[in-house]
């Protein structure tokens, strides 16, 4: 169980102080060997934008994609 003072201070953080928190919490569980968040991004954005730029995909603009999502929640 997480201790009633620690799970108060974090809470009490700002937006983005939770998001950095939450992000290094993840990271702590997997050893750095076993996976590379960072990277795997990297490539995986790589490899979407070179699919984007031979046309074999396609672009959505935010607000459609914005409007998909509230659909589904």
């Amino acid at each position: 169980m997480i201790n009633k003072k620690i799970r108060k201070q974090a809470l009490e953080l700002s937006h983005q102080e939770r998001a950095e928190l939450a992000h290094m919490l993840i990271d702590s569980l997997q050893s750095e060997k076993e996976f590379n968040s960072e990277e795997a991004w990297s490539k995986e954005l790589k490899k979407r934008i070179d699919r984007y730029e031979q046309s074999e995909s396609s672009a959505k603009p935010w607000s459609e994609v914005k409007k998909k999502c509230k659909v589904i929640s």
